[in-house]
């Protein structure tokens, strides 16, 4: 299993329309790409975190069942499309979307059942 923790930014004043179109990916890596095992993606919580982040920041915590399929997830249709698509919904660099990644190996942990969510 290959993990990432990547972090983006909405554009400013779009964080609606940013999360609801994020929800929709989550939706449909779901349904399409069952190679992979996690996806969830948070907005940063300012208050209280040390350093306090970016009011922008999204959070994503994904985990594939390796690294091709990782791949598979950022070069193939589901992700290409919804990032054509969305793309002026975030902080970008040269007409590319602008994010931080690093990539983990889990060695322990768990996720609740009930953490899950739908």
């Amino acid at each position: 299993m290959i993990c990432i923790l990547t972090k983006w930014w909405h554009a400013e004043g779009r964080r609606e329309e940013a999360v609801t179109a994020l929800e929709e990916l989550v939706l449909q890596v779901k349904k399409y790409e069952p190679d992979t095992s996690m996806y969830c993606l948070h907005t940063s919580i300012v208050d209280g975190s040390k350093p306090p982040p970016p009011a922008n920041e999204v959070i994503f915590l994904g985990a594939w069942k390796d690294r091709k399929a990782f791949d598979d997830h950022r070069t193939g249709p589901v992700f290409t499309k919804w990032l054509a698509d969305n793309l002026e919904l975030f902080v970008q660099n040269d007409g590319r979307l602008y994010v931080s990644a690093e990539f983990a190996d889990r060695f322990a942990g768990f996720v609740r059942s009930e953490a899950i969510g739908s």
